[in-house]
Order: C-alpha cells, then structure tokens, then sequence
C-alpha cells in the first residue's frame, strides 16, 4: 500500500480519534505524545501545554528511543503496555513523525492502524516532509511540494521557505519558544492545515501535508485540566 492511500484511510481514522478526547474528556483522562524529534516537537508541545496550564499527569510528553517511525511506534506501544501492567493505561499515545527520506515511514503507519483495529490507542501524527510544514502553515496556506534538490532535502527547503517568513530569519532545529512566538497566528495555522489536506485529498497528493493541527485542537480543547 502507498504512501497516497495510507493518507486518504488515515485522515478520517484520525480525525474520529482525535475528536473523541474533545468531547469526552475528563480529569481522569490520560495521553502521551512521543515525537520524532529529541527538541523540536518536545519543545513546542511543552511550551503550549504550559501556557494552557495543562498538567503534566494530562499529558506527558516521552523522550525518544530513536528518530526513525518504526523506532517510534515500538517505543510508543512499550509506553502504553508497561502503563497499562499498573492498571491505568493512556487513553491515547499520539506518535508524532515526519515522511522525510524514512524507509520505514509507510510501515510504521500501517502498524499503528493494525494496533489501533485491535484496541490499541496509538495514533498517528505525521508531516509531509516535516514538522515546520505546521509552522510555515501560520504565515500561508502553501500547496507546493517540497523535493529535494541535489543535496538539499526536502526538509531543508521547507526550513529554507520558513526563514524567509517575518521573525525566522535565523530559525534551526531545536530552537525554543516556537510555539510562544508563533501562538497569535494559531488559528490561520488551523485553517490553513485543513484547507491543506482537503486540498490535498482532492488533488491525490500528500506533500506539502501535516496532522499537527489535529493533535492541537485536541490539546487546545484540554486547557486548565
């Protein structure tokens, strides 16, 4: 199965799953995050959930055991099945990962929806080709895609797109208080990312893509808890 039809059966997976913690949350309701990335996304995340006073035994967000989707996806489900020996299982356990040049992209997908089928809260959270699609998308809605180009990847030209919008001029990886310079532009981001995907659908294209925004407006909706 490809890349393409993964994508068209994951977004409406996800957006049910995302959705439910929504409408249904309580105190009692637990989730981790285990991101791709060892900074970037740990740091965004956690200076969102801070600013929304979200508690940490809400939401924790796990270090990695590798930067590869499979890698993720094995950590992840070890997280859910030694916390659900103690009785108390996550509700969710979001698995946050990039397409870029990973050999093991598609089949780490594919994996999280077997597990999902039988039970298994694991959801997928992927950005085509990288997690600063999501931050590109607060300044514009861009539906070009992003190749690599000799030896500049795919990532690279969407960090390159990045520098050039106001106040990224000097943007890395790893870098702090993202989310706190980015949160005046959220709801651009949210609108952009969805017109983005649907766009997407239509078009049969994937790339530029994110999920991000579905795991933020899940997070978003679980402020002060």
């Amino acid at each position: 199965m490809g890349s393409e039809d993964l994508f068209h059966k994951r977004k409406a997976r996800n957006g049910d799953a995302l959705q439910r913690p929504k409408n249904t949350q309580t105190k009692n309701k637990r989730y981790h995050i285990v991101c791709e990335g060892a900074k970037t996304e740990p740091y965004y995340f956690r200076d969102m959930l801070a600013d929304l006073q979200v508690r940490p035994h809400v939401v924790r967000i796990a270090p990695n055991d590798g930067n590869s989707p499979d890698r993720i996806v094995a950590h992840a489900l070890k997280l859910y099945q030694d916390d659900a020996i103690s009785g108390d299982a996550f509700d969710a356990v979001y698995c946050v990962f990039d397409r870029d040049e990973h050999s093991t992209f598609d089949a780490a997908v594919e994996r999280i929806h077997t597990l999902s089928g039988q039970g298994t809260p694991l959801v997928a959270i992927t950005s085509t080709p990288c997690f600063e699609v999501w931050l590109l998308l607060h300044f514009a809605c861009n539906a070009k895609p992003f190749r690599r180009v000799g030896k500049k990847t795919a990532d690279d030209q969407v960090v390159s797109a990045l520098k050039r919008q106001p106040g990224f001029g000097s943007y890395e990886k790893s870098q702090k208080s993202v989310y706190t310079q980015l949160k005046t532009r959220m709801s651009d981001a949210l609108g952009h990312a969805a017109a983005l995907r649907k766009q997407g659908v239509a078009m049969g294209s994937i790339n530029p893509a994110t999920e991000i925004d579905l795991l933020v407006s899940t997070l978003l909706a679980l402020g002060k808890c």
